[in-house]
């Protein structure tokens, strides 16, 4: 929790004039807090209880006036606050997210969208608990604690006594109810964590539910899991409610105390109805205070799983950005790579090379290994052994965002962001229409653009819902086009084609390619007469295969 607190810190620092106005608001009204019961003492002694009226409208006034400064200080305060409290959360918000950009693609294949969007969110949030209000109040109470004490034992010494002896009372109980909310709050997290996982994943998989009728077994275990997390609920305000109650009977018992020895020193003449009065309301600044900072171990027992879960975050291990400079590639070469996942082995000493305006192909099995040799080309993964070359560089030590400017890419399933077709293919809005156009019609993709109802504004839809397939992955293509990078990968890049679509790419569109390195990664053999070169991916191996008799290949694309 120190590093999120330093964190914090660091956001909190720049808002300076912020800080000082909060401080200052602090000092004010512990001046304040100290000269109201000073007022009230008088008001009773020197006004009500000698018949004294003009004392009266006087120290009325003053308590008048004592009180609207209260107010307008509070006020003050709190828009400060508020300010401040906005920009670190937003400040907050923004470094997650950049954080989340960073991490390494294995942090995405355990947690799924709709998990680590709501994780940060409420994490986030209960950071800026420390920012809100009842934290501000504390700080600030926590001045008059002080002048509290100074005013107690101003007024009678013993009666004091009274009260420093019935704190520890307070720590004691605090720290009964302070340990089960802590209890209680990490595993409702991880119970909230397990539910909000399950539910994103039947949302993805809502076609599947209704097609296999799990209606009435889907909405079972979502009653009994909600159920769990309604009973930790509950009983996270029953603490609260029995703790709020315990604070409650202490006081009263406090106040009664303060009326039977104040009532005794007011009979033998020691001290006067408004100072015991005033000594009631010193102990207010005292008690009151204590009990909200000691308060400050129950919320703090509510939020630390958050703390710890966010550090955890932002703790996590990054792709290395960093590195050289390097121009475009002319060569490379891939050096014993060797992976697993998990036990399984993978890849085991994969070499290969390649050069620009080469056509490679990399064939295997399902499951052989493609997707994952392309996955280490592209820095995605990290090997375990071995190492990519690029003109002789080792790639992992050229910076990664220049390295990854080398490729383009279309998989099987490309995704494609809810907005328009345009945006689409040219994130960055660096080319016309007329270009965007012309690189569909050089893709022998013109009629793909006259079937969308509002052209290149045609709105994708979530995962693409409005579009075919093969429309996702000709779009996909286009992209990769524009990007325009020395290296273009198709990694079953063609699965949703017509016959006639993907008779032209591995015809004329492999020609519009001649100046870039293209790899073309598919369990098919039926189009490999097409490649200069071919490597097959067979248990965890990489070996280069001699191409196959062209009458085959013709005789094989003709049948299609």
């Amino acid at each position: 929790m120190k590093k999120i607190f330093r964190q914090v810190w660091i956001f909190v620092k720049p808002h300076k004039s912020a800080i000082v106005i909060i401080v200052i608001c602090c000092c004010l009204g512990m001046t304040a807090a100290f000269f109201q019961p000073l007022v009230v003492q008088n008001l009773t002694d020197k006004g009500m209880l000698q018949l004294n009226y003009h004392s009266i409208l006087i120290y009325s006034f003053a308590l008048i006036g004592i009180i609207l400064g209260q107010q307008v200080l509070e006020i003050i305060q709190s828009q400060a606050l508020v300010k401040l409290k906005k920009c670190v959360i937003k400040n907050l918000h923004t470094v997650a997210f950049g954080k989340m950009m960073r991490l390494k693609l294995s942090y995405f294949t355990v947690n799924n969208s709709a998990e680590i969007i709501n994780q940060l969110n409420t994490d986030i949030s209960c950071v800026g608990i420390l920012l809100d209000k009842g934290f501000i109040y504390m700080f600030n109470y926590s001045f008059r604690i002080i002048t509290g004490l100074v005013g107690l034992f101003y007024i009678n010494w013993q009666m004091a006594l009274c009260i420093i002896v019935c704190i520890p009372l307070k720590l004691i109980l605090l720290r009964v109810f302070s340990v089960k909310t802590e209890r209680v709050t990490t595993k409702a997290i991880l119970k909230n964590k397990k539910f909000h996982s399950w539910m994103a994943d039947r949302v993805m998989g809502i076609k599947e539910i209704k097609l296999f009728g799990r209606y009435e077994q889907e909405i079972k275990y979502f009653n009994e899991i909600k159920t769990e997390i309604l009973e930790y609920d509950r009983t996270l305000d029953l603490l609260s409610v029995a703790n709020n109650s315990a604070e409650a009977l202490i006081e009263g018992i406090m106040t009664a105390i303060y009326y039977l020895i104040g009532g005794y020193f007011v009979c033998r003449g020691n001290m006067s109805v408004g100072s015991v009065l005033a000594f009631i309301s010193y102990s207010g600044n005292v008690t009151g205070p204590i009990t909200m900072l000691m308060n400050i171990k129950m919320l703090v027992a509510q939020i630390r799983p958050s703390f710890v879960r966010l550090q955890e975050f932002f703790d996590l291990e990054e792709e290395k950005i960093d590195g050289t400079y390097v121009d475009k590639p002319k060569e490379i070469e891939i050096e014993e790579l060797g992976f697993h996942y998990g036990e399984r082995c993978i890849l085991k000493k994969a070499s290969m090379k390649m050069s620009i305006g080469q056509r490679i192909a990399v064939v295997g099995e399902n499951g052989c290994g493609k997707s994952t040799l392309l996955h280490l080309l592209l820095r995605l993964y990290e090997p375990e052994s071995g190492k990519i070359l690029i003109d002789g560089i080792d790639s992992s030590l050229i910076d990664l965002k220049i390295y990854r400017s080398f490729f383009s890419v279309v998989t099987q399933t490309p995704y494609l962001f809810q907005e328009s077709i345009r945006k689409n293919v040219d994130f960055l809005g660096e080319y016309t229409e007329k270009e965007i156009v012309d690189t569909f019609d050089n893709m022998g993709m013109a009629d793909l653009i006259s079937h969308f109802p509002e052209g290149l504004e045609t709105m994708i839809g979530v995962e693409g819902a409005n579009l075919s397939g093969g429309e996702k992955q000709k779009i996909a293509i286009v992209r990769a086009v524009l990007k325009n990078a020395p290296i273009l990968i198709l990694d079953e890049g063609t699965t949703g084609f017509d016959q006639d679509s993907e008779r032209w790419l591995f015809t004329k569109g492999l020609d519009l390619f001649r100046d870039k390195l293209v790899i073309f990664v598919t369990h098919q053999w039926k189009y490999l007469g097409f490649f200069d070169k071919i490597y097959q991916l067979e248990n965890g191996k990489v070996k280069e295969i001699e191409a196959l008799n062209s009458i085959l290949f013709d005789c094989n694309f003709k049948r299609q």
